[in-house]
């Protein structure tokens, strides 16, 4: 995928892409997409992108679809990646409030369905897969997360999409060392797993 000089790049998503925007000056946060962010400046010195993070912690895929408009479309966006699904899946695992905080795989996948209806403008569009930093592929939560990462490959095939594979890249990693050595919670990426996402979207954008 070629960027080009001046292209607005948006990144969407949940906490793993917010990565506490707010409290941050440029609203770009302290993960991958400030990462991002700085190598165009290392090292396409001579261009200028305009990134955008527009992450917002705790979403879930309808979440991240009802602000679509807002926080995405409006940017006029060039490129966009987008990264939604841990928390459709956490919620079957950490709510105590009833079935209604949890989205379905048949619902994840209507949910990603209107997202691509709403980005038919967007000249390059990448899907990058929910990931969980667990090794055991028969841990619960890492099960479900792999389903619900096939049910967005199966969107992405369906419409031509280029797909990241970030649980590839973690999994890459966790055959040295376990998930939780960089992050306590297996889902937030932290400053090793950032530069783990940071180094798979450079390598997407061919500036890597």
């Amino acid at each position: 995928m070629k960027i080009k000089n001046r292209d607005v790049i948006v990144f969407a998503g949940d906490s793993t892409t917010d990565d506490n925007k707010l409290q941050t000056m440029d609203g770009l946060g302290h993960g991958y997409v400030r990462l991002v962010r700085n190598a165009l400046a290392a090292f396409r010195p001579r261009e200028e992108f305009t990134i955008v993070n527009a992450g917002v912690s705790g979403n879930k895929s309808g979440e991240l679809l009802e602000r679509w408009e807002r926080d995405v479309t409006a940017c006029n966006p060039n490129v966009v990646f987008c990264m939604i699904g841990i928390n459709d899946v956490w919620r079957h695992f950490d709510s105590i409030s009833g079935s209604q905080y949890f989205v379905s795989a048949e619902e994840y996948e209507k949910n990603l369905e209107q997202i691509e209806s709403k980005v038919k403008g967007v000249r390059e569009f990448v899907w990058m897969l929910p990931f969980f930093m667990e090794s055991n592929r028969t841990d619960a939560m890492r099960r479900m997360t792999d389903e619900y990462a096939a049910v967005m490959k199966r969107v992405a095939e369906k419409h031509g999409r280029r797909v990241l594979d970030t649980q590839a890249e973690f999994d890459e990693y966790m055959q040295s060392r376990a998930g939780q050595s960089i992050s306590w919670d297996r889902v937030h990426p932290s400053e090793i797993g950032s530069m783990l996402l940071a180094r798979a979207i450079l390598r997407e954008m061919e500036v890597w």
